[in-house]
């Protein structure tokens, strides 16, 4: 006995520091008396409380939602100072509670919301008679409004509606498998082998070589477009021009054909084709066609070949 007395101080200490408790609550309901100056709530009411569980017929095994609703005058009501007490035997909650507050004015409503399951025999459908069902009654909620120094000043309970468990075997199906003479029909159908329109192998192989082609030219056309964004090339001046290469050809026929004159005609053309970057050969082209002596075909090819140019007497161009 005085385990149980100290057991019971814990509770009540814990419930006290939590606003909440689900050990087994006092169900003492000494009322709610009157308060003077009116309530928003009707008759003269600091509180009202409700409780209900949704659904209130389930399958053996299925979560149900318990929930406890208290309704109070903030002119005579602090949210802090109220107490819920609740006792879900044979069930048990999921978790804590959730606390939700809303106001309206002085209209204060606090609900406390629990998430309940029993997976154990206690709440096994009576499945040997003819009942399918069983009853629950569960204890009902009990609320207490505290004053500033701790006392009780209000205490009211609120009661559940009572809870039906359902079972989906009948009383004759659980007779059976107690004496273990259920016999499960075994007259199935086979399945018949799947059918295809187009073989999984072949279509596997089409689609790679799909895949394949449209990577392929995926990559084309990355390249196309790439392509164009190349460095371009350094453009390489050529030391010859056409107009080079006929004067020098006509250098080395006049050369052939002793015709001095023809040669320094063509050396001065020479030194006028040849490019600006080449200014020492243009130089030495127009001193050799002017100089006292006959300008020697060695010098001269020495030049057509410093400017790219290495045929010789009206060679075609290759």
């Amino acid at each position: 006995m005085k385990r149980l007395g100290v057991v019971a101080a814990v509770a009540v200490v814990a419930a006290a520091l939590a606003g909440v408790a689900t050990a087994s609550p006092p169900v003492v309901d000494i009322g709610v008396p009157r308060v003077q100056g009116g309530s928003v709530l009707g008759q003269n009411l600091p509180l009202k409380a409700y409780a209900s569980i949704l659904p209130q017929v389930h399958l053996f095994g299925d979560p149900i939602t318990a929930q406890v609703a208290v309704v109070a005058d903030r002119k005579f009501v602090a949210p802090a100072n109220v107490h819920v007490f609740v006792h879900f035997h044979p069930y048990k909650a999921a978790g804590p509670p959730t606390m939700t507050r809303s106001s309206n004015g002085r209209l204060l409503q606090l609900t406390w919301t629990w998430k309940l399951h029993c997976l154990t025999k206690q709440c096994l459908p009576e499945t040997k008679t003819s009942d399918l069902a069983r009853v629950f009654h569960l204890p009902p909620a009990h609320i207490e409004y505290l004053s500033p120094t701790g006392q009780v000043r209000y205490a009211l309970n609120a009661r559940f509606p009572r809870v039906a468990t359902l079972s989906e075997l009948s009383p004759s199906e659980v007779t059976a498998m107690e004496r273990q003479t259920l016999i499960w029909a075994n007259h199935l159908t086979p399945v018949a082998s799947p059918q295809y329109r187009v073989s999984p192998n072949l279509l596997f192989w089409l689609t790679l070589a799909l895949a394949g082609l449209l990577g392929a030219a995926g990559l084309v056309l990355v390249g196309r477009w790439a392509y164009q964004f190349r460095p371009a090339r350094a453009a390489q001046t050529p030391l010859s021009s056409s107009s080079l290469e006929r004067a020098l050809t006509v250098f080395f026929w006049a050369r052939a054909h002793d015709d001095e004159t023809l040669q320094r005609k063509a050396l001065e053309r020479v030194a006028d084709e040849l490019p600006y970057d080449v200014h020492d050969l243009s130089e030495t082209a127009r001193a050799l066609a002017w100089s006292e002596a006959t300008p020697d075909e060695e010098e001269v090819q020495e030049i057509s070949e410093r400017a790219g140019i290495s045929r010789r007497n009206g060679e075609p161009k290759p």
